[in-house]
């Protein structure tokens, strides 16, 4: 590995996902673009193109879109959630939700219902299409696994989920003490 070659610095094309993570662990290495705040926005942006390819592939392009996939696996394991369980369960706001639901509603994934017993509380349930497309959901989410383990390894895997899940615990806990200090 050659660092003072600019070719192979993180980001490049021509940089393994290896010397990637060597570089940007390297502190002699302090551009601000290899900072852990802009490799996660470019993982984001790599994972939605990937993503729209997967769903392109699998078939489901036109009715699933990035960021319906937590509401589905969540829809998917206990169908007729209320949206506050469905936000805990995805660690989504209520807000992101709101927008979201309305999309997959237009599309004929879901529908939302008032609760029976509570007509506070908001039912969302899987239409049959929407119960119909879970099988190629979980393909399109087994080939993205497939691919990140192909590229990191098993342990690569384990740590990014732990690191990740860190940082969105510390923006979680950031967030709240914002507002709670308003």
């Amino acid at each position: 590995m050659r660092p003072k070659d600019k070719s192979f610095m993180p980001g490049s094309p021509m940089a393994s996902p290896h010397q990637a993570v060597a570089l940007a662990e390297d502190p002699a290495v302090d551009n601000p673009l290899d900072q852990v705040i802009f490799l996660l926005g470019r993982a984001y942006y790599a994972y939605i193109g990937r993503l729209e390819s997967v769903l392109a592939e699998t078939g489901l392009d036109e009715q699933v879109r990035p960021g319906m996939g937590h509401i589905l696996f969540a829809l998917f394991e206990q169908d007729g959630r209320s949206i506050k369980e469905i936000a805990s369960r995805t660690q989504l706001s209520c807000s992101t939700l709101t927008d979201m639901l309305a999309r997959m509603e237009r599309g004929g994934l879901i529908e939302r219902s008032r609760d029976d017993e509570d007509g506070r509380v908001v039912r969302v349930r899987l239409t049959p299409l929407g119960r119909s497309i879970e099988p190629r959901c979980r393909l399109v989410v087994q080939k993205l696994g497939d691919l990140l383990q192909a590229g990191m390894g098993a342990a690569g895997v384990v740590r990014a989920k732990r690191s990740l899940q860190g940082l969105i615990e510390t923006m979680r806990v950031e967030g709240q003490a914002r507002r709670r200090s308003r």
